[in-house]
């Protein structure tokens, strides 16, 4: 009798504590006084608080960018008080967290001005035209607080329209969250822009663009419609009512950054016209869509749920990035937004600089998804790890032929993750064994060896195997007619950068013949053979020398005049090209229909 006694007053008071915390919420004001300094005072609401003293975090790292950032560096006067205007002692515990004292049993208010000039980092920026909130940078949280409802009153200029993908409250600059984590996940776009709406399947669309530029609105809407419906390739399913399209068209400040049903875009406000750039704009955005399923709503252990105050380690980051690359490309092609000799082009691309990452000797892709955190360019970049947008996507290329090869055509890697999607889903996560049973249950076969060789070992990918499955080659032909195909140019494994006329190197290929001549970044080109560099144009120097050629090379080293001799290598003159064989077989057109989900190129 005691037990049961026992029992149902722990029963009673977690109903009652369930029920505190599904009623309890935060209410977020953001005023936008002084747009044109980057500045805007946030205040919070919390209600009442059942400790003596309460941590309050600013996260230090945003979703969709595997970095810690410096955000808090954007707080400042920050005031506590209680639910009677009574100042609170605070003081700061770490770079990110806010202790407040004498917080029993009392509401409190917490206010702090926020500098927001960080554009490119997707993080926050206010100016006199708009802002762009992404609340990780922004709005603080408590443990406690982290499952409560959020309420966001923007208080902007008159003639600003406010665009997320959160739900709309009483007004047009108020958005509701159920939760902080949504919160995050959901950005705000406000001020002076251009709003369009659509819907497909069902579903309600948005496409806000702030800033001029050299795009085609018209044209983007049309085109976002034929992208969206090809996602029922991969998954069955939405997980998403509305969906936001915000696009930021910039002086520079480029990339972008998935959120639950929302994505963030930049680029160059001239570069949208050409066909080049908006197919590159009309990719990133079919990248963005797919992190809706891959990432937003499933997701490997590791980063499930999200921990903002310190890094969130997965192995299987690969699986997040560079499957989302190579998913990319079925929604284009699908959708006949994407030409098959322009994907021929993205891959021969891709060939080209898998080939020059001497990286990809050193560093598995299982690795390189554990150590995101500390990826970075320059020397580790290049030659001593891949990357796993780079290398996932090759990963994926491999296990999608290899699904197609041992179902004869009728499963792909597509439905890999139409199961991750379905058995995984949020606020579950997945671990390895566990997409080695879905490919075990895709096609009978177990796939431990395998991942073992390509996921957690240093691969080696024979891509001219891998083409022929589609009945397509490599070559370095420009056409049919050309006799210089197998024609070659010197090759040093420099890069170099021009400034203030010095022509500085950016970074050496490891084992290249400049590696072996003892070259490396920051050193000055000043001469080739005792002639000054006179036009600063590396590769046009290089034209008077054949490949075993052997030259003196000048340069600059701590202010320091060295010389070195390189012995020039070659490297193909032509650019790597992807092309259909000749007289293909139907096996060869059938691989390659089902595998892209378009026909054959007809003619080739």
């Amino acid at each position: 009798m005691l037990t049961f006694k026992i029992k149902l007053i722990i029963a009673i008071t977690l109903f009652f504590t369930q029920l505190s915390s599904a009623s309890a919420s935060v209410q977020v004001n953001i005023n936008i006084k002084q747009p044109e300094h980057h500045l805007a005072v946030v205040e919070l609401n919390f209600d009442s608080i059942n400790e003596k003293k309460i941590n309050f975090y600013l996260p230090t790292w945003r979703t969709g960018r595997y970095e810690t950032l410096n955000l808090a560096n954007g707080i400042r006067q920050f005031v506590a008080k209680d639910g009677q205007g009574n100042e609170l002692s605070w003081q700061k515990i770490d770079k990110s967290t806010w202790q407040v004292e004498g917080t029993l049993n009392k509401k409190i208010t917490l206010t702090y001005q926020v500098y927001a000039n960080q554009l490119a980092k997707r993080t926050r920026h206010i100016d006199d035209s708009h802002a762009f909130l992404d609340s990780s940078a922004v709005v603080m949280y408590s443990k406690e607080s982290r499952a409560e409802q959020h309420t966001i009153q923007l208080s902007v200029p008159k003639l600003w329209n406010s665009f997320s993908g959160l739900e709309t409250g009483e007004n047009s600059h108020q958005f509701i969250a159920k939760n902080y984590d949504q919160l995050v996940d959901s950005p705000i776009e406000t001020g002076i822009n251009e709003h369009h709406e659509f819907s497909v399947d069902n579903r309600q669309y948005e496409l806000v663009i702030w800033g001029e530029g050299n795009y085609d609105s018209a044209k983007m809407v049309e085109d976002l419609q034929i992208l969206v419906k090809q996602s029922k390739h991969v998954w069955q399913g939405y997980p998403f009512k509305r969906y936001v399209f915000m696009v930021h068209a910039t002086s520079g400040a480029r990339g972008a950054t998935e959120h639950v049903n929302s994505t963030i875009i930049q680029r160059s406000r001239f570069k949208f016209s050409t066909r080049k750039d908006y197919l590159s704009f009309i990719a990133v955005a079919a990248h963005e869509f797919v992190h809706t399923w891959n990432v937003k709503q499933y997701r490997p252990a590791g980063i499930v749920p999200y921990d903002y105050q310190q890094e969130n380690y997965s192995n299987l980051l690969w699986l997040v990035e560079g499957s989302t690359s190579y998913l990319q490309y079925q929604l284009l092609l699908r959708g006949h937004l994407m030409t098959t000799d322009e994907f021929f082009s993205a891959l021969a691309k891709r060939i080209t600089a898998h080939s020059h990452k001497p990286g990809r000797e050193s560093q598995s892709v299982a690795q390189a998804s554990f150590d995101a955190w500390i990826s970075e360019g320059g020397d580790y970049g290049n030659n001593h790890s891949v990357n796993i947008y780079a290398e996932g996507f090759l990963a994926s290329w491999l296990l999608d032929f290899d699904i197609l090869t041992k179902t004869s055509l009728s499963k792909s890697y597509r439905n890999a993750h139409n199961q991750l999607y379905q058995q995984h889903r949020l606020p579950n996560s997945y671990k390895e064994e566990d997409v080695l049973t879905i490919l075990k249950g895709i096609t009978g076969d177990d796939y431990q060896a395998w991942w073992q060789e390509n996921i957690q070992g240093i691969t080696k990918i024979d891509f001219p195997l891998l083409l022929t499955k589609a009945g397509l080659k490599m070559t370095y032909a420009k056409s049919e007619e050309d006799k210089a195909s197998g024609q070659s140019k010197v090759w040093t494994g420099l890069k170099v950068n021009v400034k203030n006329q010095d022509v500085i190197v950016s970074s050496v290929e490891r084992n290249s013949p400049a590696w072996l001549a003892g070259l490396t970044t920051e050193d000055i080109i000043v001469a080739i053979d005792g002639l000054r560099m006179a036009d600063n144009k590396l590769e046009n120097r290089l034209k008077d020398f054949k490949p075993k050629d052997t030259i003196t090379l000048s340069y600059f080293r701590r202010d320091q005049l060295k010389t070195t001799t390189i012995k020039l290598a070659a490297i193909a003159k032509n650019k790597l090209k992807i092309i259909p064989i000749a007289k293909a077989s139907a096996g060869q057109k059938a691989f390659f229909k089902a595998w892209t989900g378009v026909d054959f190129p007809k003619g080739k």
